[in-house]
Order: structure tokens, then sequence, then C-alpha cells
């Protein structure tokens, strides 16, 4: 059996920003904490966590410490409040996420109803959101969008911005619908380019192999779109945290495996994975041989 890697696999740059950024707020302050977790994994926040790391829901009653803001970014208010409190902040929030958030801002200052396409209770969702002064639409569906049609809170003159991990062509859809309702529909491309090529590779491999496997945490937002994307073109798509996970009676008769990651996924979680896969079938090889 052949195990092919997809040509991107483990952190993203944003992902791994912001965990070396902890860890250095860990190695060099006390009492450092955080809303929520710094990225979508379990492996990667049990290790802070173990380094002294505090995941906070709110910061009442908080006086002092280091407050990290995580990848996904924070709504500005409780940003706000973290200063007034006189905390440190250490913004660990991705770079392209706040182009997102900076995005939504420029669309509102040119009097556009800011729509944002993606995932209501996604943390990054909120957290551009919380950058705005009044209220976005959100949707993830052209239903969702139709039906704010119908409730009349879709504005004539809208501007559009994606959650940065999500499906493109999802978007692609969401809008060429919009363009047909609104009198003026302005659009800032905010889909992370680095996530758009992981897809595109991951479909590629998954079109060529009998089985894909899609390594990350099941509350990665982009590990479960990949997930998605990837069991349009292989139906035999397997969506594991780690290799303990690893059922490997699904592997019986398979010629060819693809492996891919998303982007808080630790590449040596990946390697384990592969390495577990070889190691299974060299021993069916051999326990075929013997016989």
């Amino acid at each position: 059996m052949k195990v092919y890697l997809a040509n991107e696999v483990g952190f993203c740059f944003g992902v791994k920003r912001a965990i070396n950024m902890t860890r250095q707020a860990l190695a060099e302050h006390n009492h450092v904490f955080i809303l929520g977790d710094v990225v979508h994994n379990k492996t990667v926040t049990s290790e802070l966590e173990a380094r002294g790391l505090v995941k906070m829901d709110d910061i009442d009653g908080v006086r002092g410490g280091t407050m990290v803001i995580r990848a996904h970014g924070l709504p500005g208010a409780q940003i706000q409040e973290a200063e007034e409190r006189g905390l440190s902040i250490v913004d660990a929030t991705c770079p392209i996420v706040a182009q997102a958030q900076q995005a939504a801002r420029e669309l509102e200052e040119r009097g556009c109803q800011v729509v944002i396409i993606g995932d209501k209770d996604h943390a990054e969702i909120k957290g551009i959101m919380g950058a705005l002064k009044r209220p976005a639409l959100v949707v993830d569906s052209i239903e969702e969008l139709r039906q704010a049609k119908l409730d009349k809170i879709l504005l004539r003159k809208v501007g559009v911005i994606f959650q940065t991990t999500h499906s493109f062509q999802l978007c692609q859809q969401i809008v060429n619908e919009l363009i047909m309702m609104a009198k003026e529909v302005q659009v800032i491309n905010t889909i992370c380019r680095p996530v758009r090529n992981r897809q595109m590779d991951a479909v590629e491999l998954a079109s060529r192999v009998d089985v894909m496997i899609v390594v990350g945490s099941h509350s990665s937002a982009n590990t479960l779109e990949l997930k998605h994307l990837c069991q349009r073109y292989n139906p035999r798509t397997i969506h594991i945290e780690n290799a303990d996970e690893l059922d490997l009676s699904q592997f019986e008769g398979v010629e060819a495996a693809g492996l891919a990651s998303g982007l808080s996924t630790p590449p040596d979680l990946v390697e384990q994975v592969r390495a577990r896969l070889i190691a299974w079938d060299q021993q069916r090889r051999e326990l075929v041989n013997s016989e």
C-alpha cells in the first residue's frame, strides 16, 4: 500500500505564529491566560495548558496578568475591556484574520451592509462582527440568504467578505445568488490563500487514491471543511484526530491512501498516522509471505 502525503500538512503560518507567541508569553510572564483556545486542536491546547496557560470564559474579576488573543481574534469590546483593566496584551491574531476584520470595517465605512459568508458561531466570525459599529449579516448557505431577503434584513447596498478558512466554491455560489438580490454588491476576497491551496491540493490527491484521510480536530472548522471537500471527490474519506482513531480494517485491499491535515494539526500527528499505516501494511505483507 502506498501512502501519499499532501504537499502541505501540519501548521499553517498563522497557527505556528500564535503558538510560538503563546509559548514566549508563558516563558516571560506569570499569570498568562486566554479566552477560548489558541487554536482548535486538543494536543496543542493541552501542551500550552501544561506550560501554565489558563483558559477562561471571561475576564470578570481579573485584575492583572497577560492575556493572549487567540489566532481567531477577539471582538474589539473584549480587548478594550482587558486594556482598561490594565492587562498586558499579546495579540496572536492571525494576520490574515486581522486583514478580514479590516476589510469588514472598510466596507462598513463605504456605507455597505456587511455580509459575512461563514459560520456565525465560529470564533473568527465573532471577532469580525466585534470589529464593526453596526450588526453584520452572517449567512452560510443560499437558503439562509434567501430567508434574509424574505425577512427584509438584506439591504440594497452590501459589502461581502468571507470566513478565511471557508470553501471558496460555496462562497462563489452565495455571491452569485446575492448579485441577483441586491442593487450594489462589493466583494473583498478574504479567503486565506494557503487554505485555498491546501484545499485544492487535497482534492487532487483525494481523486486519485482509494482512501483519503484528513487528520485534525473534530472541532476545527477548516478541517471539517477539508473533509467535506475531499468527500465530494472520494466518498471513502476518513476524518481522524490522531493515529489512535485509525480503524485499520478500513484499509484491507487498499493500494493507495492519501493523507492531508487541517491547519492546526501538529505535523508529528500526521507523521504518526503515516507511520502507523506503513507499519500495519508491512506486518500484513510479512504475514502473507510467511504463509
